[in-house]
């Protein structure tokens, strides 16, 4: 027990790197911080619309940005976030029995993320070293490294164009930052369960490793394949260079699969529930092509050439179970980034690097380091435990100024959110929900960010309803059609329109939801699909004219099709509504925090007739 004391204080450092995005921005905000989380990855605001629908008690199928919900007279279909629902439902119970928002909840799961992740890492590392110290420099180092060994971080950002992970990528929350420590109990447990002399001891350890993958199937599917693709490695290599060992291997393969088996099924189940159109909104790319030179694939490569001269040198034992262990992680890699060359199909597997096989290969990578060198001098590992300090001090901390300006324009958003979700009590939303399904309230502000963050917070649908794609819940021409009536509402021309799609545009995170709602994610995202071809300026110019007819045929039945009853603007920012009164009444409006909440009523036919003619009439006098 003694030396469990290296294991809380790397936790405890992994624990404080963790937060330290989030203290930046505590200490940006100070007093005026309305509890907004800082924002790592731009999906973590789907996760936590997710959470929060669930904290209201909502059905585990949902649709908080369009405000719908499961129910019998308008059934919902599956999606990713309600297949993959345990830890979701982990969080959301956690977090109404303590009363916390989805929002705090994030903030918590930065520490707890960090904290599980050094004591999973930990654990293996030190059942498999057999050394307390190693396991504890090796968490430092597998954690703080891990996105350079996925091709990310700051040290690929002056050579790629595609890095998206900065700092500590295991922390996206809540995928894979929840379910990520259940990866290696998993390993942990299936060593237990092969090496443990005691047959007693081993059949628990193996019942647990098969608990731990029916978590981690309904958790994350990277996680769970990836389980899958290391335990068949570790398999066949058991099976062929320790034939004494079949008969404990067969009884953990029985243990595992009598389990795995059944919720494997269940989960097939769930995915013949996902709409037609799961394949493109999640870039499945039909190919058989090789993929051999990712990141994970060249360390993996050499620990595999370490592994072939310490054997044929004498220093390493084929059979050794920690030559064995090493030899799989560093297999790993190569069956999840080249699976497609037997299934035919790939689906976005840079979340595998940026996501797993990172850290597994960094973990082979420090057990090798072990067998190695038994004995690792005082200074060595100092040097090496200060490197893993200075360098995850540097990659978590030197984003953060940049990301706190853009957190804090989410947090000044956050109490007229609040008073929306306050309204929905009483404005028909929860009756709606309830009733039939669907909120019978919709939300409408020109601030993107607003669209964005709402569904943290309000249970209220919104107009340009920015996380459908996600949830799968509609077509994409829908989709379309509530972008372009969004821009319409917001008064934007066709060059505006020209502009956001050739990326001339000071907001990047509307300019990528629109070009990926036009033209699919793999179209702007180039690295989500092998094949996937750059959006050309004829397409461009094509969707262009397209918003133009929108808009010139645009009438008050389009607008039925979506009527909305509140707008949101930023005060001051003296947002042009004249497209909006048009067709709805606004009233004076109130003054919550940095914005202002009108409430919409949408006019009768000739009012909204007389209206659009004097409108017109101005235009030509002018």
């Amino acid at each position: 027990m003694k030396d469990w004391k290296w294991c809380a204080l790397v936790s405890l450092a992994i624990m404080l790197l963790s937060l330290m995005p989030q203290i930046h921005f505590w200490l940006v905000r100070g007093r005026q911080w309305n509890g907004a989380y800082t924002i790592l990855q731009g999906d973590e605001l789907l996760y936590s619309a997710y959470v929060n629908a669930l904290i209201d008690g909502r059905p585990r199928r949902n649709d908080p940005a369009i405000g719908e919900d499961d129910h019998s007279d308008a059934p919902l279909p599956e999606s990713l976030f309600s297949i993959q629902f345990i830890p979701a439902y982990a969080i959301a119970w956690f977090s109404r029995g303590i009363g916390a928002s989805a929002s705090a909840a994030f903030i918590a799961l930065l520490a707890f993320g960090g904290l599980f992740a050094s004591v999973s890492i930990y654990w293996l590392l030190a059942v498999v070293t057999g050394q307390h110290k190693v396991a504890a420099v090796g968490v430092l180092f597998v954690l703080c490294f891990g996105a350079i060994a996925g091709g990310q971080g700051l040290a690929f950002l002056i050579f790629k164009s595609d890095v998206r992970f900065l700092g500590l990528p295991f922390l996206r929350r809540y995928e894979p930052a929840l379910p990520f420590p259940m990866w290696f109990v998993f390993c942990t447990l299936v060593w237990r369960a092969l090496t443990t002399p005691a047959k007693r001891v081993a059949m628990i350890a193996a019942l647990l490793a098969a608990l731990t993958f029916v978590i981690l199937v309904f958790s994350y599917f990277y996680l769970w394949t990836a389980a899958i693709a290391w335990f068949a490695c570790l398999t066949c290599l058991w099976l062929i260079l320790r034939p004494l060992d079949r008969r404990r291997l067969a009884l953990v393969l029985t243990w595992v699969s009598a389990l795995a088996v059944p919720a494997l099924a269940l989960y097939a189940y769930l995915l013949s529930n996902l709409p037609a159109g799961l394949g493109a909104t999640q870039v499945l790319t039909f190919t058989r092509r090789p993929d051999l030179l990712r990141m994970p694939e060249l360390i993996g490569t050499f620990i595999i050439l370490v592994l072939i001269v310490g054997i044929r040198r004498g220093t390493l034992s084929v059979s050794k179970p920690q030559v064995i262990f090493a030899a799989s992680f560093a297999m790993m890699p190569f069956v999840v980034f080249n699976q497609q060359v037997v299934t035919g199909r790939s689906l976005q597997p840079f979340h595998y690097e940026v996501l797993i096989a990172n850290y597994v290969v960094l973990i082979g990578l420090v057990i090798i380091i072990r067998l190695l060198q038994p004995a690792i001098p005082r200074r060595t590992a100092l040097l090496t435990v200060v490197t893993c300090l200075v360098w995850g001090l540097v990659e978590v901390n030197l984003p953060s100024p940049v990301r706190s300006l853009n957190d804090a324009k989410y947090d000044e958003m956050i109490p007229v959110l609040l008073n929306l979700k306050q309204l929905a009590q009483t404005d028909g939303t929860w009756q709606g929900l309830e009733a039939r399904g669907k909120a019978t309230t919709l939300v409408f502000s020109p601030e993107y960010g607003v669209s964005r963050l709402l569904p943290t917070w309000a249970p209220q649908g919104l107009l340009l309803s920015t996380g459908s794609a996600s949830f799968q819940s509609l077509p994409q021409t829908q989709r379309r059609e509530w972008l372009f009536m969004h821009f319409y509402y917001c008064g934007r021309s066709m060059q505006y329109v020209r502009e956001l799609l050739n990326d001339r545009n000071d907001d990047p995170f509307l300019t990528y939801y629109a070009k990926s709602t036009i033209f699919g994610p793999e179209r702007v995202l180039l690295f989500l699909g092998q094949d996937s071809l750059a959006v050309t300026q004829e397409e461009i110019e094509s969707e262009v004219r397209a918003y133009g007819a929108f808009t010139n045929s645009f009438s008050r039945d389009e607008a039925l099709k979506r009527p909305v009853t509140y707008a949101v603007s930023l005060a001051g920012d003296k947002f042009d509504f004249s497209q909006i009164d048009l067709w709805y009444e606004r009233d004076a409006g109130q003054q919550v925090g940095a914005y202002i909440l009108y409430r919409l009523k949408l006019r009768d036919e000739r009012t909204a007739i007389t209206r659009i003619t004097d409108s017109e009439g101005q235009q030509s006098n002018r």
